[in-house]
């Protein structure tokens, strides 16, 4: 429907648009944009009061109009090169930088003794698929990393893993124990003595 109104409205806008845009802009004042009640308020109040400094700020002063003919502006000398720094060069690829798959750029070369983000993830998942072949000694061996950092990595880190079950009344298999980590044992204990005798015995 209003798709239908602008079809119908936008002829009757547009008619003879020009000759109505050459008579606002021929006007020898436009019209100034309606104030707030408050500001003519205001306004109004400082016409009262101080009536000789508003018609003097409604008058053109010809001092004013010659200092603004006599401004000018002009470049004698080159811009100055800012000299450059051969150890910290300005980038000269200013595109947008790429988002990174670990929100950060990848090392290029990683010392010996520690490992990046992506190695770590790695051989934390292959831990996870096949403990007995990825040990933390054949990790550790591989990396160049102490076996006992590779063992708390593996200790207290994981990866997560999504179980998509195939229909909605199957229950959830997970890789981890079967058995629950803390047990609730229900057994009836006496109650204590407070020592106080029930009113009546």
């Amino acid at each position: 429907m209003g798709k239908a109104l602008s079809v119908v409205k936008n002829p009757f806008k547009n008619f003879n648009v020009e000759s109505r845009a050459h008579k606002v802009i021929s006007q020898a004042k436009p019209k100034p944009a309606p104030k707030y009640k408050a500001d003519e308020a205001t306004l109004d109040k400082l016409i009262k009061e101080y009536p000789e400094v508003y018609e003097e700020s409604q008058k053109k002063n010809p001092e004013l109009n010659k200092y603004l003919k006599n401004v000018y502006v002009t470049s004698q000398n080159e811009n100055p090169k800012v000299p450059e720094n051969p150890n910290r060069p300005l980038p000269a690829n200013r595109s947008a930088v790429d988002i990174y798959e670990f929100g950060f750029q990848d090392p290029e070369n990683v010392p010996l003794g520690k490992i990046s983000l992506r190695n770590a993830l790695q051989f934390i998942t292959n831990h996870q698929a096949d403990p007995i072949a990825a040990t933390s000694q054949s990790i550790a061996k591989e990396h160049s990393i102490p076996e006992e950092t590779v063992k708390n990595v593996l200790n207290y880190f994981k990866v997560y893993e999504v179980y998509v079950p195939v229909n909605r009344t199957a229950k959830a298999k997970f890789a981890g124990p079967s058995q629950p980590k803390v047990e609730i044992i229900k057994e009836v204990r006496k109650a204590i003595d407070s020592g106080q005798k029930e009113p009546g015995s």
